[in-house]
């Protein structure tokens, strides 16, 4: 893996929440970093250590290679706070995923995403029954178009921050997906062909919920 970062080196940041998230839903995932300093007195005599910077994301080029994103990824990301914590989910529950940011000593940020329109998604919620009813611990792996996505439910995510638990696969051009649930109990059931562009509830040892509201 290559990544490749247009940042002033001669300017240090230092990194807090993170993740790995599709949020162009092209089928590669993305990187996102914090940044915000611990010493922000130091600004005042060395212009290197900044008190406020910026986030800092990574666009996934599907060849191994991350590039960082300028002023075309909104202002939001450019937009220079002490940020900690980052959550990442759908806040909005529109297909694409969105980032609350934690600042210190203001306001968050959230920051609301618009993924562009010819890419499929897919999203999964599970409940368990044997395992946990959250699902902590299960893991999903998603196939499409050649490809395989893996995800985990996690309680906790990034620097001190809980994201969505409904886990968001991209699909780029991918019409249907087959989705692969390891449960925590140890039972490992499938779904074929599933339909891009939808919530899809997931319960341990019956299948697919129907008529389950997006929310």
């Amino acid at each position: 893996m290559t990544i490749e970062a247009g940042l002033n080196k001669e300017t240090r940041f230092v990194c807090f929440g993170a993740g790995i998230v599709d949020f162009d839903n092209d089928g590669f995932p993305d990187i996102l970093l914090t940044s915000g300093t611990v010493y922000p007195e130091v600004a005042r005599v060395n212009p290197r250590f900044p008190a406020r910077s910026p986030s800092i994301l990574f666009r996934n080029q599907g060849d191994g290679r991350f590039v960082q994103m300028g002023v075309e990824a909104g202002p939001g990301i450019d937009a220079r706070h002490c940020s900690r914590g980052a959550a990442f989910g759908d806040f909005d529950n529109d297909g694409d995923m969105d980032v609350l940011i934690m600042n210190v000593n203001e306001p968050p940020s959230l920051l609301r995403n618009d993924a562009p329109p010819g890419n499929r998604w897919i999203k999964i919620r599970l409940e368990g029954t044997k395992s946990n009813r959250s699902a902590i611990g299960a893991r999903v792996l998603v196939r499409y178009g050649g490809k395989v996505q893996v995800q985990e439910v996690m309680s906790g995510s990034s620097f001190l921050s809980s994201s969505d638990p409904r886990l968001h696969f991209g699909l780029g051009a991918a019409a249907t997906a087959d989705v692969e649930v390891h449960w925590p109990s140890g039972l490992v059931e499938m779904q074929k062909s599933v339909p891009a562009n939808q919530l899809v509830t997931l319960r341990e040892g019956s299948g697919l919920v129907k008529d389950r509201p997006f929310r």
